[in-house]
C-alpha cells in the first residue's frame, strides 16, 4: 500500500509540473497609460504582460481586475521587467494626476505643439494638436513654468493615434471623461482679450464671408492661410496668398484699449469686435493691414463640403444631359473631371468668349447666386475655356427638355456671387440630347 501511495504521489506531482510547464511565462509587467474602457480596468493599473505581437504591436495583459486576458496596443502600456518598478511608476502616475488617473485634456487652439521634452525649443516639436483634440494626460512636471508671462504646467500626454510628448498647459482644458463638460483646470490668463488673441487661429476675413455666402474660392480658402499664434515659441506665423512670414517677438503688451503690440516686431493688433481682429505689420519694407476672424469649424471640413456641392452641381448637368445642343450656339458636353467641351459657339465670339479660346475647358462650379434673384435660377456656372483669359459666366435654370443659360457680365459678380441680371444681353436655350 505504501509503495502504491508513493507512486501515486509522484504521478500527481508530475502532472502538476507538466500543467505548469504548459502555461506560458509572463514576459514582464506594465502600467496602463490609457485604458480602453475605464469601467473595465482603470488607467494607471499595474498589469501582467503575458505575450506580445511585434506584427500587430500589441500585448496580451492580465490582471486580477480582469475576468479574462485582454489585447492592448503597445502604446497604451508602459512596460517593465520587474513588478516593483511598475508599481513605482504607477504611484508617480497617479500622484501627478492628483489621484484622477482617467484625466484627459482638450486642446484650446489649433497647431498646439507637442514636444519631445518639456521645453519650448525650435527643434523639439513632434506633433501639433488640432483645436478640440483630446489627449490622455500621463504625467506632469512638478513646478509651474512661466513662458513670456504665460504660467502653466508642462503635461506629458498621449494622442489617440499613439503620439507621445509634452504639451504646455496654458491652452489645455482638463476634464474627467465621466463628465467632459466639467472643466477641472484651465490655464486661463488674466487678460481675456490677450487670451483670445494668443489661443486662437485667425483666418483672413474672406473666409467668413465665403462661408456665409456659400461661395468658397478654393484657390484662396486654404488651411495654409491665417495668423497662427505660437506663444510657446514667442512667434506669430502669418500666411496669405501673396506672402508669408514668421514674426519672433519678445512679449505681447497692451497698446491701449483693445490694442496690443508684439514687442520686437512691427505687429500691431486691434480688436474691432470680439470676433474681428485688425493686424498691421511691415513686410519687405511695405506696410500692410489685414482683417482676420475666427471661424467655427475646421477648414478641411468646409473644403470637403464645398467639393461635395460642386460635384452635386456637375452631376445634375450630367444627369440631365450630359450633352446639350442649340442650332445657333453649338454642342455643349459635360465631361468627367468637371470639364466640358463646346463646339459651334462662334456666335459667342468675341463678345462673350475670346477669339483665342479652345473648344474645351474647366467648369467653375463654385459660384453662387444672390438671394434676391436666386428664386428664378438653379445656380450659376462658369466656363473657363482653355486659352482664354476670362470665364464666360451664366445663370442657369433647368427646364423641360433642356437648360436655359443667361449670360452674366463680370461687373454683375461680386466676391464670386452673381448679384444681378441687369446688363445681360444673351439668353440661350439648349436642348438635352438623348443619345
Amino acid at each position: 500500500m505504501i509503495r502504491h501511495s508513493v507512486k501515486g504521489a509522484a504521478v500527481a506531482a508530475l502532472v502538476v509540473m507538466l500543467f505548469a510547464g504548459c502555461r506560458p511565462a509572463n514576459i514582464g509587467y506594465g502600467v496602463l497609460l490609457w485604458s480602453i474602457d475605464e469601467s473595465v480596468i482603470t488607467s494607471g493599473s499595474v498589469v501582467t504582460i503575458r505575450s506580445e505581437s511585434q506584427i500587430a504591436n500589441t500585448y496580451i495583459i492580465e490582471s486580477e481586475a480582469l475576468a479574462e486576458p485582454l489585447v492592448y496596443p503597445m502604446w497604451r502600456v508602459e512596460r517593465f521587467v520587474e513588478r516593483p518598478a511598475a508599481e513605482q511608476f504607477a504611484a508617480r502616475y497617479n500622484q501627478s494626476l492628483s489621484g484622477n488617473p482617467a484625466l484627459l485634456a482638450r486642446a484650446g487652439r489649433a497647431a498646439l505643439p507637442m514636444r519631445s521634452s518639456p521645453a519650448s525649443l525650435a527643434t523639439n516639436t513632434i506633433y501639433r494638436l488640432r483645436e478640440g483634440e483630446i489627449v490622455k494626460l500621463i504625467g506632469r512636471q512638478d513646478e509651474l513654468t512661466d513662458i513670456q508671462g504665460l504660467v502653466a504646467y508642462w503635461w506629458e500626454a498621449l494622442t489617440e493615434t499613439g503620439e507621445r510628448g509634452w504639451v504646455f498647459g496654458y491652452t489645455l482644458s482638463l476634464f474627467d471623461p465621466t463628465d467632459p463638460t466639467v472643466v477641472i483646470d484651465s490655464a486661463a490668463g488674466g487678460d481675456p482679450l490677450l487670451d483670445l488673441l494668443l489661443q486662437n487661429v485667425w483666418r483672413p476675413i474672406w473666409f467668413v464671408e465665403m462661408i456665409r455666402n456659400r461661395s468658397i474660392d478654393l484657390e484662396v480658402f486654404d488651411e495654409r492661410y491665417g495668423l497662427f499664434p505660437r506663444p510657446e515659441d514667442r512667434q506669430f506665423e502669418l500666411a496669405l496668398p501673396w506672402h508669408a512670414t514668421v514674426f519672433e517677438y519678445d512679449r505681447v503688451v497692451s497698446g491701449g484699449a483693445r490694442r496690443y503690440v508684439a514687442e520686437g516686431t512691427s505687429l500691431r493688433f486691434t480688436f474691432q469686435r470680439n470676433d474681428e481682429l485688425s493686424v498691421q505689420y511691415t513686410h519687405n519694407g511695405r506696410q500692410y493691414s489685414q482683417a482676420f476672424q475666427r471661424i467655427d469649424g475646421e477648414v478641411a471640413d468646409f473644403i470637403a463640403a464645398e467639393l461635395g456641392r460642386r460635384q452635386a452641381r456637375f452631376d445634375r448637368f450630367a444627369d440631365r444631359g450630359p450633352v446639350f445642343v442649340s442650332d445657333n450656339y453649338g454642342r455643349l458636353s459635360f465631361v468627367d473631371g468637371q470639364r466640358f467641351t463646346w463646339t459651334g459657339y462662334d456666335r459667342l465670339v468675341p463678345r462673350i468668349v475670346g477669339s483665342s479660346a479652345a473648344s474645351r475647358g474647366r467648369l467653375d462650379l463654385g459660384l453662387s447666386v444672390a438671394r434676391q434673384i436666386a428664386a428664378d435660377f438653379d445656380g450659376a456656372i462658369g466656363f473657363r475655356f482653355d486659352g482664354a483669359q476670362q470665364s464666360a459666366t451664366f445663370l442657369y435654370a433647368f427646364e423641360s427638355g433642356g437648360v436655359r443659360l443667361v449670360h452674366i457680365p463680370a461687373a454683375n459678380i461680386e466676391e464670386r456671387v452673381v448679384m444681378r441680371t441687369d446688363g445681360s444681353v444673351l439668353t440661350i436655350f439648349m436642348s438635352a440630347l438623348d443619345e
